[in-house]
């Protein structure tokens, strides 16, 4: 599966170069946490296998958001995702498409 980030700054975390950011940068546990999130969204073929791996707690989100998803990194940050399926096979997942890296309820 292909992964694409929305922001520079996102796929920056992912390959754990320096960011500017300083929530980020002061935080070297999230980043780590993150990468290793990531990695495992990467293994993923069909939406019904993130369900496998239960503590990323991943879930459709409503209202604003509709149409996005989310997984946890930790009990604090979340990312949101747009799945991009495979037009021949809807259960699979071609593409995800990082959206952002942020605290649950903010």
């Amino acid at each position: 599966m292909e992964i694409t980030f929305k922001t520079q700054l996102l796929q920056d975390l992912y390959e754990n170069k320096k960011v500017k950011d300083k929530e980020f940068k002061s935080n070297p546990a999230l980043v780590k946490q993150y990468i290793k999130t990531i990695g495992r969204l990467k293994t993923v073929e069909k939406i019904e296998h993130l369900f496998q791996f239960h503590g990323l707690r991943y879930e459709k989100l409503k209202g604003n958001r509709i149409g996005h998803s989310s997984v946890r990194v930790n009990e604090q940050y979340r990312i949101i995702f747009l799945e991009i399926g495979n037009t021949e096979e809807p259960q699979n997942i071609e593409i995800l498409d990082i959206q952002e890296l942020s605290k649950h309820y903010e």
